[in-house]
């Protein structure tokens, strides 16, 4: 959702959206001050997925094989 999109929502509807992310907003504030909450958490969201998807698994290490002399 891009800042021209929040600018677009009432502030009734800014608290409602911010509800459905576990946000709560509060309607006292400034529209220009709800907006900039709710694009802080979905900067912060979008940036914790992008590290999620940077981590690797680690490597597994293969146990080292021994060779056993024949004694026969």
């Amino acid at each position: 959702m891009t800042n021209d999109d929040l600018n677009q929502l009432s502030k009734n509807a800014l608290e409602e959206l911010g509800r459905t992310k576990g946000i709560e907003l509060d309607r006292r504030l400034t529209k220009k001050k709800l907006i900039s909450q709710i694009a802080d958490f979905f900067i912060t969201k979008k940036k914790k997925e992008v590290v999620e998807e940077v981590v690797e698994e680690p490597v597994k290490a293969e146990a080292p094989t021994t060779v056993v002399p024949d004694r026969g």
